[in-house]
């Protein structure tokens, strides 16, 4: 028998489908989908290093290779990783079809049923759809301002077998959470008491507005119990779906042996063509760019939040990332307030526990509207909370 915390299946009502259909709504203002601003893409730049390479690459461009990917970027993904104090080489590095293909070759590769799997409660819907099919025994961790809760974690490592922990210590979705260095160095203890292996998915990385970059969980890793998640869809195009995972030798051995199954390897043209970009282009010029319009946003929702917002609702202060978390009152379901909503959409927050599926929690993104997009959206928001306080029994 389950214990009573746990569930071996998580069956929400929401999914990525769900998700997506709110996003391209086009009669409403979407604050829905974690859609970077398409306005920002380095479309022209891109085009030529499909171009260019194009041109001048051998005919093995077109050819089966490394289920790894592309040596060169890899090289190049080396390099950056070192400066986050990372020990890695080529060896441990695969690209992968966006993060999400990463999150799901590592589920398949680690969980059987009934397998232990910690996640943050609140956590990124994506990963819980990919784990999902393995019919995992679910831990839901709370969520504190500086990260997940780790001596609740630490109490159900200690009476539990958990074989991973699924976190996204920067900027975290939906809550917009940064993970501080003390639980980082914590939490890698933990894992390697506990032989559990950490899931690091760290998108949001590049995407700080405020503050002091923090070193990834990885860092502290001494004993190969963590695998860090990167991609390239929120810092250039979700369209290359293009992200990588980085692990001990042994995992990426397992986990290439096991993408033969799957899709034996990501395309070579899209590979070479970032890392033609990557060398005829700046790409810390181009995060800044991303950074100076997502900070502007930012500050608007935030401000917008507090001027509309009734006093009975609290929200989230992120310092980067996508997303602004919002809890109202206990008694009002965020999605009946979706559903009463002409005029802005947004992703309720229950479906993203996977055990206690509270109903009086959203998420907001910021990156996919405009600034005026962004100051109408939250005005319809606030008068359709004040509404729903109104008429809400007590």
């Amino acid at each position: 028998m389950l214990p009573k915390n746990a569930v071996r299946n998580f069956q929400g009502s929401s999914s990525l489908a769900d998700l997506f259909s709110l996003s391209d709504q086009t009669n409403a203002i979407s604050f829905s989908g974690g859609y970077p601003d398409a306005a920002l893409f380095p479309q022209e730049k891109l085009q030529q290093a499909f171009q260019q390479r194009l041109a001048t690459a051998a005919p093995d461009l077109f050819q089966y290779r490394s289920v790894l990917g592309d040596l060169n970027l890899r090289k190049k993904l080396t390099n950056y990783i070192h400066q986050l104090n990372v020990e890695c080489s080529v060896e441990n590095i695969m690209f992968t079809q966006g993060g999400q293909q990463a999150i799901k070759l590592l589920a398949s590769l680690f969980l059987n049923s009934g397998d232990g799997l910690a996640v943050e409660g609140p956590t990124y819907i994506g990963a819980v759809e990919a784990f999902n099919e393995y019919q995992p025994t679910y831990y839901e961790i709370p969520m504190e301002s500086d990260g997940m809760d780790l001596d609740v974690l630490e109490e159900k490592l200690q009476h539990h077998q958990i074989k991973l922990i699924y976190t996204i210590p920067n900027f975290q979705n939906p809550t917009g959470y940064c993970m501080s260095i003390p639980k980082r160095k914590r939490l890698a203890k933990l894992a390697a008491t506990y032989d559990a292996l950490i899931i690091e998915d760290d998108p949001y990385r590049e995407l700080r507005y405020a503050g002091e970059s923090l070193p990834p969980i990885k860092a502290f890793d001494q004993t190969g119990n963590v695998a860090l998640i990167g991609s390239f869809s929120k810092i250039l195009s979700p369209a290359l779906r293009t992200g990588w995972v980085i692990a001990a030798h042994s995992i990426i051995s397992d986990l290439a042996n096991l993408r033969l199954a799957f899709d034996c390897q990501s395309p070579n043209v899209v590979l070479e063509a970032i890392d033609q970009y990557l060398t005829d282009n700046c790409l810390s010029d181009h995060i800044q760019k991303l950074r100076n319009s997502y900070r502007q946003k930012l500050a608007v929702m935030l401000n917008c939040l507090q001027q509309y917002l009734p006093n009975e609702c609290h929200f989230s202060k992120p310092q980067g990332g996508f997303f602004v978390w919002v809890t109202l009152p206990q008694d009002l379901d965020a999605s009946k307030l979706l559903h009463l909503s002409q005029q802005v959409t947004f992703l309720p927050g229950k479906d993203m526990f996977v055990n206690s599926h509270p109903i009086n929690h959203l998420r907001l993104n910021f990156t996919g509207t405009t600034l005026e997009e962004i100051q109408r959206g939250c005005q319809e928001l606030g008068n359709l909370m004040k509404t729903a306080l109104v008429t809400t029994p007590k």
